[in-house]
Formats: structure tokens, sequence, C-alpha cells
């Protein structure tokens, strides 16, 4: 079923055509190093996959080929939206991106309106989690680089899955600029889940949620070379050694 308002031909390219899977999209795409583009086909990002139809599933399967499947969540949070389905072929990862909880800090309701403190706010946390979730940094950019096609996914497909699509791209050279138009991109999957909510359960009172502003990953990239010199080097800090792996494997 396709939404009145959510037409899947005018969604940017980078989408992949699933139904109730609304922010799947390829990483791949952009200018890198050397006049090289980043290969499509291969790593992919998405939010959780808990209204998946089954031929949503049986196309990132046997479509997209995907064979691993990792998911940053907490295990708690599959009580709201369940894990992706247990497939013959297909390794599911836990790598749960430790932080404290943004439902502790009351923004899940009540949401951030004006947008200068929304990007300091994001900038603080997403440089906190990278630091505090580091293994899941680490763990999944390992996946990455033994070279089967892989999905990263959260809940919304924006913040966790923001941070590692963000030193990814470093890493291969992408521009500060089309990672952070990347990670904006977002805005298209949260219509698109919003426009799906509000028909399935009508629309709340309230408007929950952050946004997807690029500056908030400008800044975040820009306080973590201040910190470690280069994404790449945070890479290397917290253990991770494949960068030179990761660039023969996605550059083209």
């Amino acid at each position: 079923m396709v939404f009145e308002n959510d037409p899947l031909e005018t969604l940017p390219p980078q989408f992949i055509p699933t139904v109730n899977v609304f922010n799947l999209r390829d990483v791949g795409g952009w200018n890198a190093l050397d006049g090289k583009k980043v290969k499509t086909g291969q790593v992919y990002r998405s939010d959780n996959f808990g209204n998946a139809t089954e031929a949503d599933i049986d196309h990132v399967v046997n479509h997209l080929g995907i064979k691993h499947v990792i998911d940053l969540r907490r295990a708690e949070e599959w009580d709201e939206s369940a894990k992706f389905p247990d497939v013959d072929g297909v390794e599911f990862h836990h790598f749960e991106m430790l932080h404290i909880k943004w439902e502790s800090i009351g923004v899940r309701t009540s949401g951030i309106t004006d947008e200068a403190e929304l990007v300091k706010f994001l900038r603080h946390r997403y440089t906190g989690m990278m630091e505090s979730g580091y293994h899941s940094v680490r763990d999944t950019l390992e996946v990455i680089a033994s070279g089967e096609p892989v999905v990263f996914h959260c809940m919304a497909g924006k913040d966790r899955t923001g941070i590692i699509a963000a030193v990814l791209l470093s890493i291969l050279g992408v521009d500060e600029e089309d990672i952070a138009a990347d990670y904006a991109l977002t805005s298209f999957g949260s219509a698109r889940w919003r426009a799906w909510r509000d028909e399935h359960y009508g629309k709340p009172e309230v408007e929950g949620g952050l946004g997807t502003p690029a500056e908030a990953m400008r800044q975040t990239i820009a306080e973590i070379n201040a910190r470690f010199g280069s994404m790449e080097r945070y890479a290397d800090a917290i253990g991770f050694k494949g960068s030179d792996t990761l660039r023969d494997m996605l550059l083209q």
C-alpha cells in the first residue's frame, strides 16, 4: 500500500522502494576520494523493520542480497517495534549503541522547536554517543569491512544510524557537506512514517520527535575532528583498523 501523500517515485534516489520500512536507503553513490564514488548495492541504512511486510523483507533479502542486519537499539525497544525476523542466510547482530535514554531527559514528547537549540542538543548527544557507544561503532564497521551486503539501523534510522553513516562516509573521503546531506534525507523517511502512523493510529495532539537539520551533522563532524583530529582517527582510537579495507572495497 502506498499512501496518498507518499508516492514512492518522488523519493530521492537513495531510497529503496519498500512500503512499511520508511527510511531504508543506499549509503552509496556519493563522491569520495580521488574522484571515486562510494559503491552502491553494498551498504544500507534504515529505520526499524517492525512494521515490514513480507514483501519488504523479501525485497531486502532476495533483491538487495543483505547478509547482515545490524540493530543498534536497546533490546527493550524490540517490545515497541520488533527486530528483523530470523531468515536463513542472514546474520543478525545486536550492537547496542550505549547512551543515556533520550526519554529520560524529556525530549521524546516535547521536542525542541528552536533550530539553534536543536542543533546544539544533537551535537552534544551525538558526540557523547560516539564516546559512550564506541563499541557499537567499531563492531558495525568491522561487519561492513567483511565485504558482504549489510544494513544497519536503529528505530527511526536517524540518530544512531546517522552516526555510523557519518563515520563510514568520512573514512571513504566523502565531503562533510554530502555527509550532512545524507543525514538530512531522513526528513523524507520521517514524513513517510508520520503519514503511515496518522492513517493507522490517528494524528497525535502533540507531535514528538526531533528533526535532522544538516547543521547538526556538520557540527558533530567538526567537534569529533577537534577532539580526535579526524573521523578516521576517531575510528582508529576506538579500535577499528580496517579503514584501508573499507576504501579498497567501497570506492570505485
